[in-house]
């Protein structure tokens, strides 16, 4: 590994009044494109950190950070000691598509390194019914948002509640007054929706997921914009929902994180 000093200093924090500058950029990011651009377009929340060689960070308010442009040694490096093994306000995961950047990494034992497939959407969904009719489908509103439960809600990747339900959308399932399951606009771009879905362990196996993502992908394609789908490698619940509506396996990225 390249010798470096003990403090690099060349990533800034970008002020978010000049965010749009770094849109290109963010279309250029080859291991994700809908996180970096929904920072960059003021969409979502997150920070940018840039150096004075074309190398940009992304990081999301979920937690999720890409690099594009230049990823030499120092700039790494600074990354590194930043972020990925420092006390953050909030978890950091990188997440790339790069040889080099993983390489970089790859001797640290302070590190874990895990896998995430990304989809392309080929086809519409097939089958948008309901397929049991004890369940209650509705858009997500500041009336029923309450209801939901669980990880991978809009909470995961919206700062609030208020910022999802303008700029975002989504659908939910209940019976009764039980929640069921959600799927959202987990990341939003001007060219994008990546779709997250969550189901209440006493309501998998009934076809949820695949229904209320089905109606994600439909409205999604409906404003002019390409549904993504994204999860970790070993999540075959989720394999098995994106296959169902229409997306394919497109790439694996890693994840890096402490």
């Amino acid at each position: 590994m390249q010798e470096l000093p003990d403090k690099v200093e060349m990533l800034k924090r970008i002020d978010k009044t000049d965010y749009t500058d770094y849109t290109e950029a963010a279309k250029k990011c080859t291991a994700n494109r809908v996180y970096p651009l929904s920072i960059a377009t003021g969409i979502q929340a997150g920070e940018i950190y840039a150096d004075d060689r074309a190398g940009v960070l992304f990081w999301h308010y979920c937690g999720f950070a890409y690099i594009s442009g230049t990823a030499d040694p120092e700039f790494l490096e600074q990354v590194y000691r930043e972020f990925l093994v420092a006390d953050t306000d909030r978890r950091f995961l990188l997440i790339t598509d790069s040889d080099f950047v993983t390489d970089y990494y790859k001797d640290r034992n302070t590190l874990q390194f895990e896998k995430r497939v990304e989809y392309d959407h080929v086809r519409a969904p097939e089958n948008l019914s309901l397929p049991d009719k004890q369940f209650k489908i509705e858009r997500i509103t500041s009336e029923n948002i309450g209801y939901v439960q669980g990880r991978i809600v809009p909470a995961f990747s919206w700062e609030s509640n208020d910022a999802f339900l303008e700029h975002g959308f989504g659908y939910l399932a209940g019976r009764d007054t039980d929640f069921a399951a959600i799927a959202f606009s987990s990341a939003v771009s001007p060219e994008e929706a990546d779709i997250g879905v969550e189901t209440a362990e006493a309501f998998r196996h009934h076809g949820l997921a695949s229904h209320l993502a089905a109606l994600m992908c439909e409205e999604i394609i409906a404003q002019g914009k390409k549904p993504v789908w994204a999860h970790a490698e070993l999540n075959e619940g989720s394999r098995k929902t994106a296959i169902s509506v229409g997306f394919r396996a497109c790439k694996v990225n890693t994840v890096i994180r402490k």
